[in-house]
């Protein structure tokens, strides 16, 4: 995959002529506002799982929390089909904090539909702004998916209602229900424990409204790295581009979404006529913090989160 987007790079390289003369001329004092926004965007989805957990009964220490979100995005980024792995790994985290097998499965699922229902506002919202020949296509395509999204995150409120739905797909669809009764068969099982889990729509909206803040400043750090070399912020095509780096990247296929969101990004930007040397140096720029510098960081607190469980499994040993 990677060598195909250098081919397309090399074979397309007259739209990114003057690409060295642009990413030479870095302004660093936007690259550091770039990564702080970056870095800050952990807090509000640290937040949002913590509303979810709270949710669920379980309390959890904000400080650990935010050591967890950095460590799952660390993993999300750096392994193939690294947001299955995050989510396996933010389940185990969530059981340490006290939450049943039950519980923490739910939260890690509700907290990944509230994000992408989020998610699908952003990319809506960029395509209004961005406007553009494709706007009469996406427009309803994102309409769709919007609602689809916000329809799962407000079943995920209701997690006995929603294994009832599951029971009746098992039940009712053939052999495509057999399947997905199949891979939910454990989810339902534990879910039917969750008789106490009704969250309030004010707790729900205010998950959605701190995933969207982090959704925001994720794609704020892109935006600022146009500043950074400096060109004009597309901000609608920020938007766009930013939310469907993110799907590329759910796809798991190389770490990252290495060469695939670099890719993507760069033809969307192309496509509403930034010019290739800009549009080429702000993604390297945002790529850059994003996979390396936050992933870092992330990597470290997963360090500091082991450490800290050898250090009380030794403890719990002796006493």
């Amino acid at each position: 995959m990677v060598g195909a987007i250098v081919y397309f790079f090399v074979r397309e390289r007259y739209l990114f002529t003057g690409f060295g003369t642009t990413i030479s001329s870095l302004q660093w004092h936007w690259v550091g506002i770039a990564f702080a926004v970056e870095l800050a965007s952990i807090a509000p989805l640290a937040e949002a799982q913590r509303i979810v957990l709270r949710a669920g009964g379980v309390g959890a220490d904000r400080v650990q929390m935010n050591l967890v979100t950095l460590a799952s995005n660390a993993v999300s980024v750096s392994l193939p089909a690294g947001i299955a792995v995050a989510q396996g790994y933010a389940f185990s985290r969530f059981r340490r904090f006290g939450a049943t097998t039950a519980v923490a499965a739910w939260s890690a699922l509700a907290s990944g539909a509230i994000a992408f229902c989020a998610l699908a506002g952003v990319a809506f919202a960029g395509a209004v702004i961005a406007r553009g020949g494709a706007e009469p296509v996406l427009l309803p395509i994102l309409g769709v998916v919007v609602a689809g999204s916000a329809g799962a995150a407000i079943i995920f409120r209701h997690p006995l209602l929603l294994v009832r739905e599951l029971d009746w797909i098992d039940t009712h669809l053939g052999r495509a229900g057999s399947v997905a009764g199949r891979l939910t068969r454990g989810f339902r099982e534990s879910a039917r424990s969750l008789t106490h889990v009704h969250p309030s729509v004010p707790t729900w909206a205010a998950a959605g409204a701190l995933s969207a803040v982090n959704w925001l400043l994720d794609a704020l750090c892109l935006a600022i790295a146009f500043a950074a070399v400096g060109a004009t912020i597309p901000w609608g095509a920020v938007l766009l581009a930013f939310a469907g780096s993110k799907v590329l990247n759910s796809i798991g296929i190389t770490p990252g979404g290495l060469g695939i969101v670099e890719g993507g990004l760069v033809a969307t930007f192309i496509a509403y006529d930034v010019p290739g040397p800009v549009a080429g140096a702000a993604v390297l720029v945002y790529r850059v913090l994003a996979l390396f510098g936050l992933v870092a960081i992330g990597w470290l607190a997963a360090v500091l989160l082991a450490v800290e469980d050898r250090r009380d499994g030794r403890r719990n040993r002796g006493a």
